[in-house]
């Protein structure tokens, strides 16, 4: 959304109707018509997929401004994973009808969109290929760099919170790290000085040394 111009927003948020989704809710599940997408305006939604067997795999989360359920609506195709409310979600729930509508009265609005989706489909090529490249390290890093270039809020102290109430076990999953070793390497960002860590909470106090240990 803040990609958008501002009166490209309004008239995005103008196209649909104010939902709450209280915590554990499912916006949109997998294998299901993609009948309608969301906006958030507030709240964490965790996006997972559902493997034959039944586990699922945390493969994304989104905030504030992020669109869910968009992949769906533009090609016309089932669902490709679930997105379930982590707490209290609200959001802008627009029709397949109503934003086919918007973008054909806005095309430059349809065209960030899309581009939007292609930047997070080249985000899961990056990912995919990353965990056949580098070590567990480096996934981790990953993962806290983008959270917190997406979402980080900074602080008086200079760190970048990211404000969103994800576990480890997530953030291993995000990462495709196992749970033990994510809780190890945490510990060891933390005792470099390059995280801190509170119940599901992550204070980022170097964005620098991640970049480079993302790349390395």
């Amino acid at each position: 959304m803040a990609q958008l111009t501002e009166a490209d927003r309004s008239a995005l948020l103008a196209a649909g109707a104010p939902v709450r989704f209280a915590d554990d809710a499912v916006l949109v599940r997998q294998g299901d018509a993609g009948d309608g997408l969301y906006v958030l305006t507030s709240g964490m939604v965790k996006v997972s997929v559902a493997a034959e067997t039944g586990t699922e795999t945390t493969l994304a989360v989104r905030s504030r401004g992020d669109l869910i359920g968009e992949f769906a609506v533009l090609d016309g195709m089932p669902r490709t994973a679930t997105a379930r409310a982590v707490g209290a979600v609200g959001a802008i729930r627009i029709s397949q009808a109503r934003f086919a509508a918007f973008g054909q009265q806005y095309p430059a609005a349809l065209a960030t969109i899309t581009k939007s989706l292609v930047a997070k489909m080249r985000s899961a090529t990056e990912r995919q290929a990353a965990e056949r490249t580098c070590g567990a390290r480096e996934l981790i890093a990953q993962v806290l760099y983008e959270l917190a270039a997406a979402y980080g809020l900074p602080t008086a102290n200079g760190t970048l919170v990211i404000p969103l109430p994800i576990t480890q076990s997530e953030l291993g999953e995000l990462a495709g790290v196992a749970v033990s070793t994510t809780e190890r390497i945490l510990g060891e960002l933390r005792k470099e000085g390059v995280i801190a860590t509170r119940y599901r909470e992550v204070a980022i106090r170097d964005m620098d040394f991640l970049a480079t240990l993302r790349f390395s």
